[in-house]
């Protein structure tokens, strides 16, 4: 296997007050989102991402998992944007299918708590993909946040030839595969001394 890491990023890495932060890059009708989930503004790859401490809004509070593909599901990720004025929310509400299917992109970097040094490799790319539709969430009085799903670029080879979770249409997919045949099939199984 492969060495993802160089010696210099491994050393790096090793340090005692390393921490990580996740980048969303986000194509908004409004404009280009650089969002992190960090405290405060920080330069990373020439670009200035904004951090959980904004007083602006727009604050990156959480991003889920990557979710495995499985038959039927893409793979993806959940991100979630608190502190949105009400400017925002009003375009998210109205441009909500403009949104959908714009790119966006996560990323993740390491720090040294210490020295602020950024990694020597930059930013990471975890998860290409695209934005599907925002829901707008409300909880309390004016607190506001916006969630968004961000589909794998390949979601849709998670659907190679279409059709339904059927034998025909498996055997169309995969020729002489006949699992499905037996699916809800009572079994019986016969012992036979020797």
């Amino acid at each position: 296997m492969a060495n993802l890491f160089s010696a210099e990023d491994m050393a790096f890495l090793r340090r005692p007050h390393i921490a990580r932060a996740w980048f969303a890059d986000l194509d908004l009708p409004s404009g280009r989102w650089h969002l992190h989930n960090g405290v405060g503004r920080k330069t990373v790859g020439g670009v200035e991402w904004r951090g959980v401490s904004d007083p602006a809004g727009g604050q990156l509070v959480s991003i889920s998992a990557v979710e495995d593909p499985r038959f039927g599901q893409a793979a993806k990720i959940d991100i979630v944007i608190a502190g949105v004025n009400l400017d925002f929310l009003r375009s998210v509400k109205d441009q909500g299918r403009q949104i959908e299917g714009r790119l966006a992109d996560v990323y993740w970097c390491a720090f040294d708590q210490e020295t602020q040094e950024v990694w020597p490799s930059g930013l990471k790319k975890l998860f290409p993909g695209y934005l599907s539709s925002p829901k707008i969430r409300w909880s309390g009085i004016g607190v506001r946040t916006v969630a968004f799903t961000i589909e794998s670029l390949w979601h849709s080879q998670n659907f190679p030839f279409g059709g339904k979770w059927t034998p025909a249409d498996q055997q169309a997919r995969y020729p002489g595969d006949r699992g499905l045949e037996f699916v809800g099939v009572k079994v019986q199984e016969i012992i036979r001394g020797t």
